[in-house]
């Protein structure tokens, strides 16, 4: 097959800024370059430290993110100079990287935080694209939230609707606009991309996103030989809740779930490795304390990568997002650890669970549901063992990251193809 120069676009990548499917982009590069492919990969500069990264190569963390807006604003106020420079900045670094590395395709991941203008400054250079779609930034009341958006678009200051009329009277925001666009997230091309699941294509069409109802669905998958399956089934009445410390997340259902399972005089431990700010951990902390659990629900920290060495210390991992995901990679990887699941029922990994076969499941939201299933869980002779042996072996052979990428690689190669011609080797690809 055609080897393929490829850059990656992405808003934030391991070690700095970590989630499931940060991680799933950098075994997929990994897995690329592992065919052959030519691959650098242009993210930002989030918790960067002053001297850099030792040991990368091909990765330039240079794009700046957006700061995080406070209610009602942009996150840059209403400042068109400060939008206007940042969103000049990060256009002349991805400039720079494209006119450097002159890759076949721009592969884009994800887009929270940056600047949506690169998106349609590549667009319109005739610069192929695909995506990889696993989140919802593309909804258009997270599209809009862009600072340059909202300042062309949902700008409610008089001051700068005034600025902006000035603009368009004297012709600059025409040339502005050309060097800089920004439209809706419905004019983005998406053909030629795919979604990780058919809960997202489905969210996004819903949205307007018409493109999206055509694409194909390739679910997620990962690294094989970084998973340690679980091989001991000896309960202990031991739960692990594992993500962010978000309402959204749930984890305030898995701590109330063993406060009714000790109302019911049941003894059960939970571990919750959760990520989030000082506030949401002490607030957490508190609300343990209140519950009087404190010697039943314990607080761990949580370090990119390191999730699967602990799976193994536990009888069951408890999902409980009580709202859908597009696709839950926290649930993958308990599917492929061999870690029983007890899972909320929602999202786009249910497409891949079937209840009572390999999970299972509770209605999202309900704390007492969700101790009742983990009463259930605890009821099973064989500690779960069964429900983890059930499509295991399936799973395993669909969702590792080289038999996506064998599937990824069709869609590269026919973008690239459609796209300018291949140019010699660059000099700091991070395949070389």
């Amino acid at each position: 097959m055609r080897k393929v120069r490829i850059l990656f676009l992405t808003s934030v990548f391991p070690p700095l800024g970590y989630s499931g499917h940060d991680e799933r982009c950098r075994q997929m590069i990994n897995a690329l370059a592992k065919y052959g492919h030519n691959i650098q990969l242009l993210t930002s500069d989030y918790r960067l430290p002053p001297l850099g990264m030792k040991g990368e190569r091909g990765i330039y963390r240079e794009l700046k993110l957006y700061p995080t807006p406070t209610a009602g604003e942009s996150g840059l106020g209403d400042s068109f100079a400060a939008t206007y420079g940042h969103e000049r900045y990060n256009a002349g670094t991805l400039n720079e990287r494209i006119s450097r590395f002159q890759p076949d395709v721009v592969y884009v991941w994800n887009m929270q935080g940056l600047s949506k203008s690169l998106l349609f400054q590549l667009q319109a250079g005739g610069i192929p694209l695909i995506y990889d779609l696993h989140s919802d930034w593309l909804l258009p009341e997270n599209f809009n939230a862009d600072p340059w958006y909202r300042w062309w678009f949902n700008n409610s200051s008089f001051r700068s609707k005034l600025y902006k009329e000035g603009n368009r009277f004297f012709g600059r925001a025409r040339r502005i606009l050309r060097a800089l666009p920004i439209k809706e997230s419905t004019e983005l091309n998406l053909k030629g991309s795919y979604v990780v699941s058919e809960w997202l294509k489905a969210t996004l069409a819903e949205n307007g996103l018409s493109d999206a109802a055509g694409l194909p669905v390739i679910y997620p998958g990962l690294e094989l030989d970084k998973i340690l399956p679980k091989n001991k089934f000896q309960p202990k009445k031991r739960f692990l809740w594992a993500g962010r410390l978000t309402e959204a997340k749930g984890a305030d259902l898995a701590v109330e779930a063993i406060g009714i399972l000790k109302g019911r005089g049941i003894d059960a431990k939970l571990d919750l490795f959760g990520m989030g700010d000082p506030r949401e951990r002490k607030a957490k902390r508190a609300r343990i304390e209140a519950l009087g659990l404190i010697d039943r629900v314990r607080m761990r920290g949580i370090r990119p990568g390191e999730m699967t060495k602990h799976y193994a210390h536990y009888d069951a991992i408890l999902y409980t997002s009580r709202s859908g995901e597009p696709f839950s990679m926290t649930v993958l990887e308990a599917l492929l650890s061999r870690l029983p699941l007890i899972a909320a029922n929602v999202g786009g990994h249910t497409e891949i669970l079937r209840d009572r076969r390999n999970t299972l499941f509770f209605e999202a939201g309900n704390a007492e549901l969700l101790a009742d299933a983990m009463v259930e869980f605890m009821g099973l002779p064989d500690a779960g063992q069964t429900i983890v042996s059930h499509d295991f072996d399936y799973l395993q052979s669909r969702h590792s990251t080289l038999e996506i990428c064998s599937e990824i690689e069709s869609f590269l190669a026919k973008a690239a193809t459609n796209g300018h011609q291949p140019v010699e080797d660059a000099q700091d690809s991070l395949c070389r």
